[in-house]
């Protein structure tokens, strides 16, 4: 018996395929504010969004990074099933032999380093911690270890993908 980050997620993964059908591309920008960049104070991040048809199943596909998906190209896509769209984790994209995710190694660990981050101010730097700053320091544990989990998701995502052929 294997432990699932799936599992814990409540989520169930699994696998569409078909031809991309009707797709269209958008890209979400959104500003953020660097204080430690002295010249532009802002920097910008995108998102690369895909709503297409996969074989009368509605898709949506988000990434970091520009995917390689156009329309006619045959695709397989595992995710989640969501209320209105079946949710992409990871794709492979057979007609041009193309995998893409967003990647699990550098989300699990960037989930490892905020959580050393907060242990190590709690051991090291504070003294004696009064109760909004333990809260403070457990939201950062928190939120790495569910970094951790997320990234052991996207590759649960690509081993599943990569069993389907």
């Amino acid at each position: 018996m294997s432990f699932k980050p799936s599992e814990l997620f409540g989520k169930k993964l699994s696998i569409h395929s078909g031809i991309v059908r009707g797709i269209e591309k958008n890209i979400e920008e959104r500003d953020v504010i660097n204080p430690q960049d002295p010249v532009s104070k802002k920097s910008t991040t995108y998102t690369y969004v895909a709503k297409f048809d996969l074989d009368g199943t509605p898709i949506i596909a988000k990434f970091q990074e520009p995917y390689k998906i156009d329309e006619g190209h045959k695709l397989s896509v595992s995710g989640v099933q969501t209320n209105e769209y079946f949710e992409v984790i990871a794709y492979r994209n057979e007609t041009i032999q193309y995998t893409g995710s967003n990647s699990w190694f550098l989300t699990s660990l960037a989930g490892i380093a905020f959580a050393l981050f907060a242990g190590f101010i709690y051991f090291r730097l504070v003294q004696d911690p009064q109760w909004y700053e333990q809260l403070t320091l457990l939201g950062f544990i928190g939120v790495g270890i569910f970094l951790v989990f997320r990234g052991l998701f996207i590759k649960e995502a690509l081993e599943l993908l990569s069993q389907y052929r």
